[in-house]
This record gives C-alpha cells, structure tokens and sequence, in this order.
C-alpha cells in the first residue's frame, strides 16, 4: 500500500526545482503544500531557493503559505475529534 503523503511528495519541488518541470506539473508542484513547506524549510534554514519572477504565491512567500496549510487540519479536525471523544463518555 502507497502511504498517502508520498504522491504529495513526488508532485513537489522537494526533488526536482519547479523550473524545469513541463507547464501543467509545475503548476501542481507550485500550489503543492509539500513545495511551500520545503521552500520555507530552506529560506528559515538560510538557503533559500531563489524562485523565478514568475513563481506562484506560496513559492514566492513560502513562510507565510505554510501557516495557513497547517492551521486549517487543526480548524477542521480538533473540533471533530472533541467531539468524538465527549461522546464516547470519557
């Protein structure tokens, strides 16, 4: 069985750089989540990939992309699983 991250991975730039991708991948690898945490990962580490002028959003403001992808599982799933866990009457 494929683990569900790894097609999110492979459809990133985590291996290959976003320029040298064909037009409708690199959109996909653009607006990929993996993609804006990766090149967060590199500007905060110090080495930041320098996106070409044309880059989409999260690629160009990489920090800023990756909170709102993290904020929004724990909007969606913390009230979800508190609800399940007072139901079940513990």
């Amino acid at each position: 069985m494929v683990p569900l991250g790894l097609p999110f991975t492979m459809l990133s730039n985590v291996f290959v750089p976003t320029d040298a991708m064909p037009g409708w991948l690199r959109l996909l690898a653009e607006w990929n989540p993996v993609s804006a945490l990766t090149a967060a990962a590199r500007e905060l580490f110090g080495n930041p990939g320098a996106p070409s002028g044309d880059a989409a959003w999260p690629l160009e403001h990489p920090v800023t992309a990756v909170l709102p992808w993290s904020a929004a599982p724990l909007i969606i799933f913390v009230p979800l699983s508190l609800r399940a866990y007072t139901r079940k009457g513990r």
